[in-house]
């Protein structure tokens, strides 16, 4: 799963702005509220594995096969508990940890780790999970979002403004014309959404690279979680800066749609924990 996952990463000249799988591996607020109507589910420490979602879905190979795998998982329980129980039990299995702790997945997290992340000791996946948490992406997002409100919001014209003046390095033009083209679609959050869902992800690996334990890594993941729900009000919103945070990282457009295709087919149906717990 985890091969799957990196397949459909990649980094670009933003990775110098941070300094640095499982086994087998779903609107507006209005939508997201009328699912959420009559039945909800409290569960924090899954909600927390919940925000790097999308990369076990596709882990899984995209969300049919996610469904089928909570699918089986489900039927095999014979505990007769009622359906959200067991639905409940069957995301702690795929999310929760999901990249398994072997010596063979210990050099396999590792490989990942040091190939895609540099990170190469425990030293640095701290230091990485530090700076992504203290600035990342969003950072440079913010910079390039104030160069652009002083020079004209969405109708900035974008090869007038100064780089060097406002901070940004050479090549940072395409970034702001990024910004530009979709000034109105970011929430008032930015792309937060995409530092923690990235940061979620990393401990998952890291776990399973025994960088961290099963205790610390939680709680790395639980502060994550406060910060989301401090600034979203729903999972489609979240999810929505995550993606562009992701286009805005310089991951191949190709692989956008797949993402897109991903995360709409996990936030809804009958087999959706996010339809069950709002965010």
């Amino acid at each position: 799963m985890r091969h799957l996952i990196i397949c459909l990463w990649g980094f670009s000249i933003l990775a110098a702005f941070i300094s640095c799988g499982p086994d087998d591996q779903h609107t507006d607020s209005q939508d997201q509220s009328t699912q959420t109507t009559h039945i909800q589910i409290k569960d924090d420490t899954l909600k927390g594995f919940m925000l790097s979602g999308v990369y076990f879905v596709q882990g899984y190979g995209g969300p049919e096969k996610f469904e089928t795998k909570l699918k089986t998982l489900i039927n095999q329980d014979h505990s007769k508990a009622p359906f959200l129980t067991l639905l409940d039990s069957a995301y702690h299995k795929t999310m929760v940890f999901p990249f398994a702790r072997s010596a063979n997945e210990k050099v396999d997290s590792r490989n990942t780790l040091s190939n895609w992340f540099q990170i190469n000791s425990q030293h640095d996946f701290f230091l990485f999970l530090n700076n992504l948490k203290d600035s990342g992406f969003q950072a440079h997002f913010e910079i390039c979002k104030k160069a652009l409100d002083a020079n004209g919001g969405k109708n900035a014209n974008v090869k007038s403004i100064n780089l060097k003046a406002n901070n940004l390095p050479e090549g940072s033009d395409v970034l702001l014309q990024f910004v530009k083209d979709h000034y109105e679609e970011f929430s008032p959050a930015g792309i937060k959404a995409w530092n923690i869902g990235l940061y979620v992800y990393i401990v998952n690996l890291g776990y399973s690279a025994e960088y961290v334990d099963a205790v610390n890594g939680k709680s790395l993941i639980m502060e994550q979680l406060k910060i989301a729900e401090e600034h979203y009000k729903n999972w489609t919103t979240y999810f929505s800066d995550f993606m562009l945070g992701r286009e805005f990282s310089g991951v191949a457009k190709s692989e956008n749609e797949v993402y897109r295709t991903a995360i709409k087919g996990m936030l809804q149906g009958h087999y959706s924990m996010y339809s069950y717990m709002p965010l």
